[in-house]
């Protein structure tokens, strides 16, 4: 049985996103976000004690991009990602990478300046270039998705899942717009798919990613 360490309405989303569109049994590990080292087996899955992280049997899995790779894999039949050595296999990959690499990290300077600097001054410039890189990799998606349901084939796959999250983050910004009504138009498809709508209802979340509980974490007070 897979197990996946999650805290709800995090990063671990998307993971828990993909499971559900794969119809995959699993169970959940709530880690409290402030105290997670109380979560048993979640140092051994990810020393770095980031969510999600995921094992089944002798396999631990970590970082977002790669649990979605893993998954896409391990259930081929939920179509996840196209079949390995076509031109759309090519793209899968590269927008998994690039989301994980470029777009995930790109919200940090937005959502915590105080994370790179303790110099309180120069949190405001910081989230300002943070907002201007944002629009640029919202613009990239956007001319990409020109004529494209999904990001890779013609079925909806892990890429999308993750853009998905990463561009519902923005509904915390009134005045951040990401890319234009192409990629609006695909987070209104990915947020209909059934196992994404499952996840969101697991997670407690609206459409918007909004948490209804903001006080809770997998029901549990932070």
């Amino acid at each position: 049985m897979i197990t996946l360490f999650q805290i709800t309405g995090s990063s671990s989303f998307a993971a828990r996103a993909a499971l559900e569109c794969a119809d995959a049994g699993y169970d959940v590990v709530n880690v409290h976000p402030k105290r997670r080292e109380e979560s048993p087996g979640f140092a051994d899955a990810n020393p770095l004690m980031r969510v999600p992280a995921l094992c089944e049997g002798d396999v631990t899995i970590s970082e977002t991009g790669a649990v979605l790779l893993w998954i896409a894999e391990r259930f081929p039949a939920a179509h996840l990602s196209p079949a390995y050595g076509t031109p759309a296999f090519a793209d899968h990959l590269r927008w998994v990478v690039w989301l994980a690499n470029t777009f995930h990290p790109g919200w940090w300077p937005v959502m915590v300046p105080r994370a790179f600097t303790p110099d309180e001054a120069a949190w405001p410039a910081m989230e300002a270039q943070g907002r201007d890189a944002m629009a640029r990799h919202g613009a990239h998606v956007e001319a990409w998705l020109e004529g494209r349901e999904w990001l890779a084939g013609d079925l909806p796959g892990v890429s999308d899942i993750y853009l998905y999250m990463l561009t519902g983050w923005g509904s915390y910004y009134d005045d951040l717009a990401l890319g234009g009504p192409r990629l609006a138009d695909h987070y209104e498809r990915v947020g209909a798919l059934p196992g994404v709508v499952r996840a969101r209802a697991l997670d407690d979340l609206d459409e918007r990613l909004m948490r209804f509980h903001p006080e809770l974490r997998g029901g549990q007070p932070i």
